[in-house]
């Protein structure tokens, strides 16, 4: 039985930690109760503090390299392209529809237990 090293679970645990913040994000999203959203919210902000506790810890083991910082002129360039388009979610709703409550969970053709976020 071949046994993990430390570098193996650390960044097993780091991409792990990814799936888990992308899913309490998802759930939190589709969430109509507040309470459970802040709760998921929370849960989702804890991970993402273990993810670079652990990404530290492998960085300074030489186990983990980031990617290198992006050029002020790339983020420049970034940040002037959206700044023109219009951002998912930004756009005018129809003003027959302005009025009605929009609720993710009613609206959600793949959802199969009645429960799942509630």
């Amino acid at each position: 039985m071949k046994m993990f090293s430390d570098r193996d679970m650390a960044l097993d645990c780091m991409e792990s930690t990814k799936h888990s913040i992308v899913e309490l994000t998802k759930a939190a999203m589709e969430s109509s109760n507040p309470s459970l959203k802040n709760t998921l919210i929370q849960m989702r902000n804890r991970c993402e503090q273990t993810l670079q506790e652990i990404g530290t810890i492998s960085m300074n083991k030489g186990w983990y390299m980031p990617s290198p910082p992006a050029d002020h002129s790339d983020i420049q360039k970034v940040q002037s392209f959206f700044n023109r388009q219009q951002m998912p979610g930004q756009y005018m709703m129809p003003q027959h529809m302005q009025q009605q409550q929009f609720n993710p969970m009613r609206h959600d053709p793949m959802r199969h237990d009645p429960m799942r976020y509630q």
